[in-house]
């Protein structure tokens, strides 16, 4: 699989959910420009470096795991008194048979990894549920 492919597959799955959602233009221009478009609905922050810290994480998620990220965004949550900063990436893996998993669903969910911000060496993998909020796509589940 080349890097190309991915880069077409990334395109394919920013445009299917652009229509999809009614999401603005931003993800695919930011894309096809060699960028990754992201979103950040936290607004304070405790995690020093947290900029290096993200773009590290997703630097790693391409070279280690050989994937192509075309999005992301940061949420916080509260889990039993926990405030947790997550950090929810969409990208095309390595392997072209798992690419029909990895696109939106019936149920409108996409393949994804996310990471804790303050412990990130344990990323999950798993089905998030998506939606748009202005434009913007989101994560619902």
């Amino acid at each position: 699989m080349t890097k190309e492919e991915q880069r077409n597959e990334a395109i394919l799955r920013i445009q299917e959910l652009t229509k999809k959602f009614n999401l603005n233009s931003n993800m695919l221009d930011f894309f096809k420009n060699g960028k990754i478009y992201g979103l950040d609905y936290v607004e304070d922050s405790k995690i020093q470096d947290r900029n290096k810290l993200i773009s590290n994480i997703i630097a790693e998620c391409q070279n280690e795991y050989n994937s192509v990220v075309y999005y992301y965004f940061i949420v916080d949550i509260n889990i039993e008194g926990y405030n947790l900063e997550l950090l929810n990436i969409f990208y095309v893996g390595q392997y072209q048979e798992d690419w029909e998993i990895e696109r939106l669903s019936e149920n409108n969910e996409v393949y994804i990894r996310t990471y804790e911000l303050s412990s990130p060496n344990y990323p999950e993998l798993c089905f998030a549920k998506v939606n748009s909020v202005d434009g913007n796509l989101i994560r619902t589940s």
